[in-house]
């Protein structure tokens, strides 16, 4: 995508609009090309890359789970700029890309795939491989370019489509933000006319918009959630370890959380609790939020399998001998937790070098009257924020 910096050196409305017209009029060039351009997409593509996909003849994405399309300019107070707003509507249609533009959120690769706005979606390995075979069979007529397009039931109900979305901008933003109607009105009025007349309104709006109080502090806060983002809470250097392998104490809502973003970050995961009830409730959970997201288009059946097959229950400690961490995740109960975990039961069953971490359910236990249960307290670390 675009440089964010770049947005705060605009100055007038003018010079923004000035600037979207340049962008366009490059994506312009890259569309009217006469041989294929195929987008080979893997990792993040947003905003101004996603724009420069739609310019393309074809667009395919790798399987990496860290794939993403989306436009999300308008959480920055603006609207896309490099004819987004003209593009995506008459590639995948009104209501599906007024959706995208108007909420900012993004889309796996599957469910990019699923709504059209890639053409096909391929294991990284062979990405690229895949889009010059694509490229071929554009150029000698054996594949022809698919795009859903603004269908005839769309146009038939046009009026309702866009009082329908207006509603739901207005609901949600009460009118304090102005980007979600510019762009609405971008694509209302620009998909009623040629592509050409179009830009030329998305380009008015985001000159307008880039100048806008609320888009400098939007923008702010952009950039102070980055710099958040990037206080590690350690020192600078550190060389953090590397988990393969973790064991969680308590199956309940917090440990079988703790597994469940675990197992989808690849690790396997060894969990205990004191009953087999209290584990297949945790297991259960877990296979819940799996399937939700199959159904939602972002996980397959197999990779949910996959992230299930990383899970295994256990009522006593073996297999944590093979742990790299250990996180205590059983209810805020000391006495119950004594029960739940026998003095050195755990020390015992783990490697001497693995340190192990309460969850942070909630402080109210004392850090030295839970610590004092373990025969190794140098390993132990408390956290408030382990993830």
């Amino acid at each position: 995508g675009a440089d964010i910096k770049d947005f705060t050196t605009i100055r007038s409305a003018l010079e923004g609009e000035t600037l979207s017209r340049e962008a366009q009029g490059v994506l312009g060039r890259l569309e009217a090309v006469r041989v294929p351009v195929v987008a080979a997409i893997h990792g993040s593509c947003l905003g101004g890359g996603l724009e420069t996909a739609l310019a393309c003849r074809h667009r395919i994405a790798s399987d990496d789970p860290k794939t993403v399309v989306g436009l999300p300019e308008v959480t920055l107070g603006i609207l896309p700029a490099m004819g987004g707003t003209q593009r995506l509507p008459r590639l995948i249609g009104l209501a599906a890309s007024l959706d995208l533009i108007l909420t900012g959120r993004s889309l796996k690769a599957t469910r990019a795939l699923k709504a059209g706005v890639v053409d096909e979606v391929v294991p990284a390995a062979v990405l690229v491989t895949a889009a010059r075979r694509a490229a071929l069979d554009l150029v000698d007529g054996t594949r022809k370019p698919s795009r859903v397009g603004i269908t005839l039931g769309e146009r038939l109900i046009r009026p309702v489509i866009f009082q329908k979305a207006r509603s739901s901008v207005l609901e949600k933003t009460h009118g304090h933000y102005p980007a979600p109607l510019a762009a609405l009105d971008a694509v209302q009025r620009g998909t009623a006319t040629t592509l050409a007349e179009g830009l030329k309104i998305e380009a008015r709006h985001f000159g307008e918009l880039a100048v806008s109080d609320v888009s400098r502090a939007l923008v702010s806060v952009f950039f102070a959630t980055q710099d958040i983002k990037k206080d590690a809470g350690y020192p600078e250097g550190t060389q953090a370890r590397e988990v393969r392998k973790l064991g969680v104490l308590g199956a309940g809502l917090m440990g079988s959380g703790i597994a469940t973003v675990s197992a989808e970050a690849g690790v396997a995961v060894r969990i205990k609790d004191a009953t087999f009830e209290a584990l297949g409730r945790g297991l259960r959970h877990a296979r819940e939020v799996f399937e939700e997201r199959r159904r939602k288009g972002s996980l397959r059946s197999r990779e949910v399998e996959q992230r299930m097959r990383r899970l295994s229950p256990t009522v006593d400690y073996s297999g944590f001998r093979r742990a790299e961490l250990v996180i205590e995740a059983v209810f805020e109960e000391l006495e119950l937790k004594r029960r739940v975990l026998p003095r050195r039961a755990s020390s015992r069953a783990t490697r001497r070098h693995c340190p192990s971490a309460r969850s942070p359910a909630a402080p109210a236990i004392p850090t030295g009257s839970w610590a004092c249960t373990s025969s190794r307290r140098s390993r132990r670390c408390p956290c408030s924020r382990w993830w």
